[in-house]
């Protein structure tokens, strides 16, 4: 299972209940003012019914500045699982690049996914659309029409992706303020350094014989899923002529086509428009936040020994456009103190300047690693990292958990495929994001990184680390921290440029030791996040928190006050499951929503400190109820919470 991500989205305006103005659930005005807004706490899971339900607060206290408070019960709303046929669509159905159903030997059903993750909201001129993600190699998402009264789904359907090859592992999300989707290509193990042969972690994958497609047997950690991600993207593109000996290029198929991020837009008569955005670089990206200056956005990089990325786009963006234009920067890490968490000046190191269309030119090349670096494939270790030619230009990093020494191929070495030297930096800038951030001396020692938010009332930024080890622990680089594999939840100052200038602990997570209560069927405390992944900051000083973890018996969902400090359970869900989709916000109608997603439920074991299965018994006894839902929680009126 891909363990990354789910959602949060961008937050940047601001919606205050004042004297006057907004309303109750019935669009009655209110004269007073709002002091707090409160959730009321779910309980740990303990009963066999409560570890296999969806759980959320059954109210929302809100408290005015008259000494006065109003309670809203609060419900969990299902508007899909997947494999319900609405319309003329199966929700969550994989269809290849000519919309047709997946089917081959790897695949004997038409394959439906049980892993919905990313939602956003939509109002097109009063229609309200849910896109959802689908975190798939062989990616997908889904527009969904919702009900306005109800908030029932209408009908939905599969979002052609095929004008720009299809997209790979879509996982968080965002709406843009010009009201669009923005999600991650989250493209894991799709590494460009298993297709070339020059490279010491070169990987030969094996074709089914029957099928043509490559699938992934070879038993060879990452580089068995890079195999799987190439067959899947196969059985999209319906491509069999991909080259195992140059750089894994088919006829459509390029790996430098994935792992960026992609619009979606809905027109005013339901159709859409998508592109995919090169500029944002290729790594693998969880989520795009856009501040609200239009222009500046963040950029959160999932797996082991990664960065985090700030683009500003040349002009400030008003609409949907399929070329944009910016320039890309890494950043690069300083670090003060390692008390809770750490705390680390940050500076950025400019990557590179186009524009969509450019850098799309340079991938139509088919490029492989090898024509934008020379690799000395004798390093393939840590322990060899001396052995790395510095003296001769060569740059020692470990990126995505492989070490590496590498040199710029420029001047008399560049590459024929390449017109001049330019042409070379924007390659490495754009398509060899991470590798070139590293060479440069950014940081990319990050695990993990998850969900981002904007907090409008402070000009914050938060980011989800999911765990805190590896590249963050190894005592190595830029960050020297204690392992701390329940993760945590960061805070990024910025100035009135939007520029991030220094990063802290905010709320972490703690691990349990042998006896410690709660670790016979956890293994970090129930009362503190574990692995957090979508966040979301909803104003009146509350960041919502969902968790993707194997380290509590259920994944819960959390708001944190960032003023008292309290943290409080808002949700549950199914043991095996992962909260997914969670925290895209908006008013229909008169009612405020929260999305919700229960991702693959009863499919992952999930351990104990000990390293047992705690929950296979739940596991064994649900194996019929292992589709992903989308909902979202109601009962919350409008104008409490920030919509945006």
């Amino acid at each position: 299972m891909f363990k990354k991500t789910i959602i949060g989205t961008a937050v940047i305006a601001s919606m205050f209940l004042m004297s006057g103005c907004g309303g109750d659930s019935n669009g009655v005005p209110q004269t007073k003012n709002i002091v707090s807004a409160e959730f009321q706490e779910v309980s740990v899971p303990v009963t066999d019914d409560e570890i296999v339900s969806v759980r959320v607060s059954n109210k929302l206290i809100v408290k005015y500045d008259d000494g006065s408070s109003q309670e809203y019960p609060l419900s969990y709303n299902e508007i899909l699982k997947t494999g319900t046929t609405l319309g003329v669509a199966v929700f969550g159905q994989l269809l290849d690049v000519n919309k047709q159903p997946f089917k081959n030997l790897a695949y004997s059903m038409d394959y439906v996914s049980y892993n919905p993750d990313a939602n956003s909201i939509l109002n097109i001129g009063g229609k309200y659309y849910l896109i959802t993600h689908f975190e798939e190699p062989g990616g997908m998402l889904y527009k969904t029409e919702l009900d306005p009264v109800t908030l029932k789904a209408k009908n939905t359907e599969n979002i052609d992706f095929s004008s720009v090859d299809g997209t790979l592992i879509n996982c968080a999300g965002t709406r843009t303020p010009w009201n669009t989707h923005l999600g991650g290509e989250e493209d894991y193990n799709l590494n460009t350094i298993y297709a070339d042969n020059a490279s010491p972690y070169y990987t030969i994958c094996q074709k089914d014989n029957n099928t043509g497609y490559f699938n992934g047997n070879n038993s060879n950690g990452k580089g068995d899923y890079f195999c799987q991600y190439v067959g899947s993207m196969q059985r999209y593109l319906l491509d069999l002529n991909i080259d195992v000996t140059k750089g894994y290029h088919g006829d459509r198929f390029n790996p430098y086509k994935y792992g960026y991020n992609v619009e979606v837009k809905v027109n005013d008569n339901g159709t859409i428009q998508v592109a995919k955005h090169y500029i944002t670089g290729k790594y693998t990206p969880e989520q795009a936040i856009i501040m609200p200056d239009n222009k500046t956005m963040y950029l959160s990089d999932d797996g082991s020994y990664k960065g985090l990325y700030k683009l500003v786009l040349d002009k400030p963006q008003t609409t949907f456009s399929s070329n944009w234009c910016g320039t890309l920067y890494a950043a690069k890490l300083d670090q003060y103190d390692s008390q809770n968490g750490g705390t680390f000046l940050v500076n950025w190191i400019k990557l590179g300047t186009s524009c969509d269309n450019d850098i799309k030119k340079l991938i139509d090349k088919k490029l492989i690693v090898s024509d934008i670096f020379d690799i000395d494939a004798n390093i393939k270790s840590i322990d060899n990292a001396s052995l790395c030619k510095t003296d001769l230009g060569y740059s020692f990093i470990v990126e995505d958990g492989m070490a590496q020494c590498l040199r710029l191929k420029v001047g008399q070495n560049r590459s024929n495929k390449f017109s001049n030297d330019n042409e070379v930096k924007l390659a490495a800038a754009f398509l060899e994001t991470r590798r070139y951030a590293g060479i440069l001396g950014a940081t990319i020692e990050f695990e993990k990184g998850e969900g981002l938010a904007y907090n409008h009332d402070e000009n914050k930024v938060y980011i989800a680390i999911s765990s805190i080890r590896a590249g963050m622990s190894d005592n190595l680089g830029d960050i020297r921290l204690t392992t701390n594999d329940c993760g945590g939840v960061y805070e990024l100052g910025l100035d009135n440029y939007y520029n991030a200038y220094y990063m802290k602990g905010l709320v972490l997570g703690s691990p349990l030791k042998d006896g410690d209560p709660g670790s016979d069927k956890n293994r970090c405390d129930v009362n503190k996040i574990a692995n957090p992944d979508n966040i979301r900051y909803i104003g009146r000083n509350i960041l919502l928190i969902g968790e993707d973890t194997s380290n509590h018996l259920n994944n819960m969902a959390w708001a944190y006050n960032l003023k008292t400090k309290k943290l409080t359970r808002i949700a549950t869900v199914p043991t095996g499951a992962e909260v997914t989709g969670v925290f895209e916000v908006g008013n229909i109608n008169n009612n405020y929503v929260i999305t919700l997603n229960i991702q693959h439920p009863f499919v992952d074991k999930f351990r104990n400190v000990k390293g047992d299965v705690v929950n296979q018994k739940y596991l064994d006894q649900n194996t019929d109820k292992k589709k992903g839902i989308v909902g979202l929680i109601k009962g919350i009126p409008a104008g409490i919470f920030s919509e945006r």
